[in-house]
């Protein structure tokens, strides 16, 4: 399709990508409602029933009662149910071991792919996506007692096979012109809600239909990809109305094309006004520092380790919601399920707190629009939105200590806030600091070291279920991390303050 005809079908393409990134985007994030299924059908309960087993027959060791009797007796009156609804620590251990290693492969793969479209494009990526998440669906549809371990292969290719529906369809926005930071935030809303379907699916199971079924059914429909792919959108990318240059779109949903100050000098001397793009004959060499010049930068690699801690506090979270419901909620199953039901959908208001947070950033870009020193113009919009980040995160750490279930509607609505706003201001900050040209590698690079980062939440975890009160002094001690997070707002702060006022001198 030519670009004229995708202008003047821009709404019905836009549509289409929103529907894509809601249903297929962001399935990995749902991974309370499904596990609440696995729990039910009693996948890796015999990991809890050989606990129970074991003490048994510890006990009839022990005894000096008649042995045959006791033998016989016992192995009726002890029989364990087929499933164990309440879960166990060894369950659990494995439910979060599971999303630990997605949500790692989900972080590598953004880098992964994100290689895979700059090189072959569009169509290409798409393909690869669509066969990688057929592949991971049919896997949790054939997930039984007997192939728990399909669980794991199976939420990592959802998660790589879901990403690349995002960064493909950001550049839709380049139909709308000046609107398109609000395409942007509307197909980075639909990512964030799409978590609500694997809540459908658990809401399906509840009324008599199986998980299976569901999952053929999410197969099926994921077809229609298909549709976008080969008709919609073209084989390589959506360039601009002028053509001057292609804007990087990452997960999450900000634009990559940006300017670099002029006094950001550590790698290297840029002329203002500079746009970068993905092919390297756009730019020229000499006007730009070297690739490795900008990720040796401190403020590269204290903006990692922001994101690297914030984004282990979020997985935490989710990774152990459902441990985390069944101790404030007393192991009740049917109150777990409700608020389970209640958390994904305060989630999918992650729609309009993706606009929230470009809200925030274009206010501060004017209050800041007029200042000497372009430093300050370019960096300071993003610190009161980088403080709110790390504000949200204290603020969740510090309720989820509070055991109290009418607290349980705050810490999901803050939830909500705090993913929507850490990855769009992960995104923010990088293309205000470095040249587009450098964008997507920058991002990916961050995303990879968040990803290897975040496996310690299931070292957490373990630590929380060593001792009766480990998950308290696990959620002390993240409460204490994300507390380090305030240095990089502060420091852009400090920079930026110290900027103008040489600027003045």
């Amino acid at each position: 399709m030519e670009y004229r005809q995708m202008r003047q079908k821009r709404f019905l393409i836009s549509t289409w990508a929103f529907m894509e990134c809601l249903l297929f985007g962001g399935l990995l994030y749902g991974w309370g409602s499904l596990m609440f299924v696995f729990k039910q059908e009693g996948i890796y309960a015999e990991l809890c029933n050989n606990k129970e087993e074991t003490a048994l027959s510890a006990m009839t060791n022990n005894s000096s009662s008649v042995t045959d009797v006791t033998l016989t007796n016992s192995s009726e009156d002890t029989k364990i149910p087929d499933s164990n609804l309440k879960g166990c620590p060894e369950q659990d251990s494995k439910f979060t071991l599971c999303f630990t290693i997605a949500s790692a492969l989900f972080c590598a793969s953004s880098a992964a792919l994100g290689q895979i479209n700059f090189m072959f494009g569009t169509r290409v990526t798409r393909i690869i996506s669509m066969i990688i998440f057929a592949a991971g669906s049919m896997m949790v549809a054939f997930v039984s007692k007997e192939t728990p371990w399909l669980i794991f292969p199976a939420m990592s290719f959802l998660a790589a096979g879901g990403l690349p529906l995002l960064v493909t369809n950001t550049q839709v926005s380049n139909l709308f012109g000046k609107g398109s930071s609000s395409i942007v935030g509307l197909l980075c809303g639909g990512f964030d809600m799409s978590s609500a379907v694997q809540m459908v699916v658990k809401i399906a199971y509840e009324s008599g239909i199986s998980r299976q079924h569901s999952y053929y059914f999410l197969t099926a429909l994921h077809s229609l990809v298909l549709v976008s792919t080969f008709i919609f959108l073209p084989k390589d990318f959506i360039l601009n109305e002028e053509a001057v240059s292609t804007n990087i779109e990452v997960a999450d949903g900000e634009d990559g094309t940006t300017e670099l100050p002029k006094e950001l000098k550590e790698g290297g001397d840029v002329e203002d006004e500079k746009t970068g793009s993905l092919k390297e004959n756009n730019f020229e060499k000499k006007d730009l520092p070297t690739l490795m010049s900008c990720v040796r930068q401190p403020l590269y690699i204290m903006h990692v380790f922001w994101l690297c801690i914030l984004q282990l506090r979020f997985y935490y979270l989710i990774g152990t919601l459902n441990p985390y419901l069944n101790r404030v909620l007393n192991k009740d199953d049917k109150m777990v399920s409700q608020f389970t039901n209640i958390c994904f959908y305060i989630m999918m208001g992650g729609l309009l707190s993706s606009f929230l947070t470009g809200v925030v950033y274009d206010w501060q870009k004017r209050c800041f629009a007029y200042s000497r020193s372009s430093l300050r113009q370019n960096i300071m919009p993003a610190v009161l939105p980088l403080s709110i980040v790390s504000s949200l995160a204290v603020l969740l750490s510090v309720l989820v200590l509070i055991p109290v279930q009418s607290l349980l509607y705050l810490i999901f609505i803050i939830m909500t806030l705090f993913r929507s706003f850490l990855y769009s201001m992960a995104a923010a900050f990088l293309s205000a600091m470095f040249p587009s040209g450098y964008f997507g590698l920058l991002y990916g690079i961050m995303i990879l070291c968040g990803g290897v980062f975040g496996l310690l939440q299931f070292a957490f975890f373990t630590w929380a279920e060593t001792y009766v009160e480990a998950h308290r002094h696990t959620d002390i001690f993240l409460l204490c991390l994300v507390l380090v997070s305030f240095i990089h707002p502060l420091y852009q702060w400090y920079r930026c303050s110290r900027a103008e006022k040489e600027f003045t001198i």
